[in-house]
């Protein structure tokens, strides 16, 4: 357990994130565009009976935690690497319409869970909402299991689209912090994540009150990412987060790019930044699952060319 100015500490940066709802409640968060071309989106909801859903404001509690879960996928009958979006606070898995499609697009199965507690449309004020961030990483495990069940299960429209060793999982705002505590903390470690990919990850300082105290070093190769213009989680916190993980890894400072701005989209072209974050990720799992670390390389170089900030530490295997 925390000492009590942790606590204090933690409630004091979760209320300041309510606030800016992680600068993502400005981004559209129900409507949508088409897929990309060749690229099909459907939808799952998965119910965990094994753990409960808290109350909050009007919803008196129950006794599973029901996660609706987005999946793109596209053409191709090949087994394909597994890619997990989690969404920040106040947001729905429909805000990363454009970088899941176009991800998927570039050869890998796509899924995106609604948060039961943390997500846009659920009742309740932001402080205690946020109090339920603690039980994100093991919904992004149940969402693991219950692909790799279906892509096992036979005429299941998943039945063999997935490479069931590839797996990554990417977080944005307290959805980073949720991958890290899911990759990185002794709690919620899932070893089936291969790599993590963190984008402006909120305040780390949230993580031994929600996690515990134990050291994020050790976890698998990750991809770290933060706006260089962010307002709502300070630039520098992503920059602190590197130094305290192991290598291999990868650091990505998206010029201009404000908080949420360079992830979430949900409608075509994508923008500036958001073509960083899809030239990053797409070169990121690419290298992970296919051994192509030489266009990493060169993606990574074109980036820096650009004027964005680019770190790498380590050799990915």
């Amino acid at each position: 357990m925390c000492d009590a100015s942790l606590k204090l500490k933690a409630a004091l940066v979760l209320a300041c994130l309510s606030l800016a709802a992680c600068g993502e409640s400005s981004e559209p968060v129900s409507s949508s565009p088409a897929p990309a071309a060749a690229v099909t989106r459907s939808e799952r909801t998965w119910v965990d009976p094994t753990r409960p859903t808290p109350p909050n404001s009007m919803f008196p509690g129950a006794s599973s935690r029901t996660l609706r879960t987005l999946i793109w996928q596209p053409a191709t009958r090949t087994p394909l690497p597994l890619f997990i979006m989690a969404h920040g606070f106040d947001n729905l898995p429909e805000a990363f319409e454009t970088l899941a499609s176009t991800i998927a697009a570039a050869g890998f199965v796509v899924a995106a869970p609604a948060f039961p507690v943390t997500n846009h449309n659920a009742p309740g004020p932001a402080v205690t909402k946020l109090g339920d961030a603690g039980h994100q990483p093991a919904d992004i495990s149940f969402v693991i299991t219950q692909i790799l069940a279906a892509n096992a299960t036979a005429g299941d429209a998943l039945q063999g689209r997935i490479s069931a060793d590839d797996i990554a999982v990417l977080g944005t705002s307290l959805g980073g912090t949720t991958v890290v505590a899911l990759t990185r903390k002794d709690c919620c470690r899932d070893p089936r994540v291969r790599a993590s990919l963190l984008w402006a990850a909120a305040p780390i300082d949230i993580l031994a009150s929600l996690f515990g105290e134990d050291s994020i070093a050790a976890g698998p190769p990750t991809l770290v990412a933060h706006g260089t213009a962010d307002e709502t989680v300070p630039y520098k916190d992503s920059q602190t987060l590197y130094t305290q993980i192991d290598a291999p890894k990868v650091f990505l400072g998206i010029a201009g790019a404000t908080h949420g701005s360079s992830i979430l989209a949900t409608t075509l072209p994508l923008t500036v930044v958001q073509e960083v974050s899809a030239r990053a990720i797409v070169a990121f799992l690419n290298a992970m699952f296919r051994g192509d670390n030489a266009a990493l390389d060169d993606t990574l170089a074109a980036l820096e060319a650009e004027g964005n900030t680019v770190q790498r530490d380590g050799t990915l295997p």
